[in-house]
């Protein structure tokens, strides 16, 4: 784990989805939540979107985040890419409202940033986040692919959070490397 603490910063990393979200906290370098929740809303669009709008809203109230990072979706053409689109802007705007530092980074610069391989598989940066939170190490090999896609997006909200931290340090000058 790392070994710095930042006292101030709260994160809430997000791995969205349109069934989906990977979602981690951090309160400084200390990982406090990294979990799955499942979007149980179907039919209408509209309806997912309005329960993407209240999970979104209870995790900002649960958690109180100043930061809130996010992973750039990947977008394609089809009903579930404009829903996602859709999820994405409505999180943005209620991130907006309350004035919390937003940042977006894509897969290929978190796993670039975190691992220093742009390359690098999600397995892979899984392996290398459970080093640093052995926690995690549980979900690593759940013995299932569907259950390996489930954790997978966990693993991408922890290595959001991880992105932001790299990052913010190096801006701050601090070069430590967190592994």
């Amino acid at each position: 784990m790392p070994k710095t603490k930042r006292k101030s910063a709260r994160i809430l990393a997000l791995d969205p989805g349109t069934r989906y979200w990977g979602i981690a906290v951090f309160k400084g370098d200390v990982l406090h939540v990294s979990t799955v929740k499942v979007l149980k809303a179907s039919g209408s669009p509209a309806a997912r979107l309005k329960e993407a709008r209240e999970t979104f809203s209870s995790l900002l109230e649960d958690h109180s985040p100043t930061v809130f990072v996010i992973e750039k979706p990947f977008f394609f053409w089809s009903k579930q890419a404009h829903l996602l689109d859709n999820i994405v802007e409505e999180i943005k705007s209620m991130v907006g409202k309350r004035n919390i530092k937003y940042h977006e980074y894509s897969p290929r610069t978190v796993r670039k940033v975190v691992c220093g391989n742009g390359n690098t598989s999600k397995k892979d940066m899984a392996r290398f986040l459970s080093l640093l939170y052995p926690e995690l190490r549980i979900r690593l090999n759940p013995g299932k692919k569907y259950k390996e896609l489930y954790w997978g997006h966990m693993f991408d909200a922890v290595g959001l959070g991880m992105c932001y931290l790299k990052r913010t340090d190096k801006e701050k000058g601090n070069y430590a490397r967190r592994s």
